[in-house]
């Protein structure tokens, strides 16, 4: 059996797909010996030549082996995908999980003794590089399957608008839950599918115009659920989501979904505003986009098949190479 070349230890299911799963997959399909997984094996442990690609590691028992491996010789990489020094209160447990001073230094300490860190965007990479000058942006890919997905939406005269994420939303629906509320009032042929968490009961609409889908086994399981008309982005202006990634974006484009996001950070560098979706700058935009979108069939089509053409430059074939350097220095 041939060494393991690189281990991808993983500490969430959701973003460790994307940030581990993916790009290790993808470097395995150009022959590197890669293996995944929440638990490290001793065989990783054992055998100095290993480099380790380590997802957010913080927790006190992680930490305590990560410095262990560093010690040991191991190349380490150290992934990270979300400002977790300034994360909401809103999203009470992640914010009181971070703001805990042991979780903060091991998270800086296990940054300075990384021989790389990874990281999903420039002013992520510009939080860590006061520990660690070796970042590497690399931005989130999807899988290549998914351009050739076509999503099965209702065609029963329904317009569906949808959603997916985690818990660290809570702010961004109560900044604007309340203009895509007042659209779906005006709309009685439209709702809202959420996926991950529900904060579409945010709105207080009847429970017949909201669908939810709990989070599901897996990620690709997750991007099969997906069956929107239009793809909805809300997201604040906070110091957290100016480091958050357009992922929920490029998965709707991949799939042929046009978006109608929040002109904030992520979204604002990668929406085509008018040409792959629309970018919201006033409250009162979210209805105006949403209903020129849910109104012509053919609007939506040529918008989102323009969003498939954006998406297609960032599957993870594209990115590779961006990862293969990182890793392997």
């Amino acid at each position: 059996m041939a060494d393991i070349e690189v281990f991808g230890w993983q500490t969430d299911y959701a973003s460790g797909y994307y940030r581990v799963q993916l790009p290790l997959q993808s470097l395995a399909m150009c022959g590197r010996v890669t293996v995944c997984g929440v638990y490290m094996p001793d065989l990783v442990c054992d055998n100095p030549n290993t480099i380790i690609v380590g997802q957010r590691i913080c927790d006190p028992h992680a930490t305590r082996v990560w410095q262990s491996l560093a010690a040991d010789g191991h190349r380490l990489v150290f992934e990270i995908d979300d400002d977790l020094w300034n994360t909401d209160p809103s999203s009470a447990l992640v914010h009181k999980y971070f703001a805990d001073e042991e979780i903060r230094t091991n998270l800086r300490r296990n940054v300075e003794v990384a021989a790389a860190v990874t990281v999903t965007t420039e002013p992520l990479a510009d939080r860590v590089r006061q520990w660690n000058p070796n970042v590497h942006v690399i931005p989130n890919a999807v899988p290549d399957w998914l351009l050739n997905r076509r999503p099965q939406q209702r065609d029963d005269g329904t317009i569906t608008l949808g959603w997916g994420g985690s818990p660290t939303h809570k702010m961004d629906w109560e900044e604007h839950g309340e203009p895509i509320r007042r659209f779906l009032d005006v709309h009685s042929q439209a709702e809202i599918h959420c996926i991950g968490n529900n904060y579409a009961r945010m709105m207080g609409l009847p429970q017949e115009r909201i669908r939810f889908t709990p989070w599901v086994a897996n990620v690709e399981t997750y991007l099969h659920t997906i069956d929107y008309h239009i793809g909805i982005a809300p997201l604040r202006d906070h110091i957290f989501n100016q480091s958050k990634s357009a992922l929920k974006v490029i998965e709707c484009g991949a799939l042929g979904i046009p978006v109608v996001a929040s002109d904030v950070g992520p979204y604002r560098d990668y929406v085509q505003d008018g040409i792959t979706g629309y970018l919201v700058r006033g409250d009162r935009e979210w209805a105006r986009y949403l209903s020129a979108l849910a109104n012509d069939s053919d609007l939506r089509a040529a918008m989102g098949e323009a969003a498939r053409v954006r998406a297609a430059q960032q599957t993870i074939s594209c990115l590779t190479p961006l990862w293969e350097k990182a890793v392997f220095g």
